[in-house]
């Protein structure tokens, strides 16, 4: 999620952790210094991917959500201010509001809550 959000221009940060979507049981595998971080989402949630090579990489916006949904909602690992930290470093500009919009429906309940807090959307 973060390296899509950084491929695609939107985290002005490099990444070394892969924190990727699978409808699979989650698991974490390390090579070298990149950890690859697998999360189990929803067949309803999986989504917002275009191919690349032997890859799915996310929306901008489906990136966003899945590491919300992720990292906040569901682990508990990302207080949403360390989330507001970190578009900080984001080009918010980039996002599309009505994609975000939609997916935060899709979403629903604390996901899209948070997307409101953020600012990056409103009802």
């Amino acid at each position: 999620m973060e390296y899509a959000l950084s491929r695609q221009g939107i985290l002005s940060q490099r990444v070394s952790t892969f924190t990727l979507a699978t409808t699979q049981k989650p698991y974490i595998y390390q090579k070298g210094e990149v950890v690859y971080e697998y999360h189990q989402l929803q067949r309803s949630l999986f989504w917002g991917y275009k191919h690349h090579g032997d890859i799915h990489v996310a929306e901008v916006e489906k990136a966003l959500m899945d590491l919300i949904y992720i990292r906040v909602v569901h682990s508990k690992q990302v207080s949403i201010d360390q989330l507001s930290s970190l578009l900080d470093d984001m080009y918010k500009e980039d996002f599309d509001v009505n994609k975000l919009k939609k997916g935060g429906k899709q979403f629903g309940g604390m996901t899209q809550k948070i997307l409101g807090h953020i600012g990056l959307i409103t009802k």
